[in-house]
């Protein structure tokens, strides 16, 4: 099944290359869609369906939200993650597709066809990224690269991540800003970056790459409830080491005892 998913997401990869598309509004002047997100999706959802019987597609772009919402066996997509990235050709976009069954991640799959990196995991197997395996850091929180972003959807909660951007940033190395953060999270699980917090987070952002931090040895959680769930926006916190996502969640929660919105 991994082989397949992988073949399947480096040929959607090659629909990136098109430079020739339109772009369009998704209700903000942040949030766009181009014609090559929906080929890719299109293109992934022809390909990934048929492999497994009953199992239902939720791609970003005009996702069901029942389906969504829905038990038993779903494919999360997102065809770009880094959308913007994506339209001023800055190189730093993926293709991300997860498998979730009965509410658990059993496989994930990451991929940036601009450096041919494809990460992947499936649950209790390891990641790997082109083959060879990979882990987490073992930094220290002094010396961990931070990625992070602003509720850039909800601006609204742009003063608490500011705040806690603030207080990481007087106790870690660096602070990076990718814009994707699929991309920011994979590169957490081969060591790249060491801390990732995003006020909220959709599934399609994450559902891949969380499998992939953990098999590669990281932390992954919320605040809120006791686990992640793959039906909603949730605050995600990821860390190397179980320290370091001690030390992130305690200054997050001193910011943000109760997550502000419910969907």
């Amino acid at each position: 099944m991994t082989k397949k998913v992988i073949e399947i997401v480096r040929e959607a990869g090659s629909l990136m290359q098109n430079r020739d598309f339109e772009v369009a509004s998704k209700g903000s002047v942040s949030d766009n869609v181009t014609t090559v997100d929906f080929a890719v999706q299109e293109y992934l959802k022809s390909r990934l369906v048929p492999l497994i019987e009953g199992c239902v597609f939720v791609g970003e772009e005009n996702y069901d939200e029942e389906l969504l919402k829905s038990d038993g066996c779903r494919w999360i997509v997102d065809p770009i993650d880094g959308t913007a990235n994506f339209i001023r050709d800055m190189a730093f976009s993926v293709i991300s597709v997860a498998l979730i069954k009965d509410g658990r991640p059993v496989l994930g799959v990451v991929y940036n066809p601009y450096r041919d990196e494809m990460f992947y995991a499936e649950a209790g197997k390891g990641a790997f990224l082109n083959n060879d395996p990979i882990r987490v850091s073992d930094r220290s929180f002094d010396r961990s690269l931070f990625c992070t972003a602003l509720s850039l959807y909800n601006k609204d909660y742009a003063k608490p991540c500011l705040n806690i951007m603030e207080k990481v940033y007087a106790q870690c190395e660096d602070i990076r800003r990718i814009g994707s953060a699929a991309l920011e999270l994979v590169y957490l699980a081969c060591g790249r970056v060491d801390l990732f917090f995003e006020m909220r987070i959709f599934p399609w952002d994450f559902a891949a790459a969380q499998i992939i931090v953990r098999e590669a040895g990281g932390y992954v959680g919320t605040i809120g409830q006791e686990k992640i769930t793959f039906s909603r926006p949730i605050p995600l916190i990821c860390a190397n080491t179980k320290e370091n996502y001690e030390h992130l969640r305690r200054i997050v929660l001193d910011e943000i005892p109760i997550v502000p919105y419910s969907k």
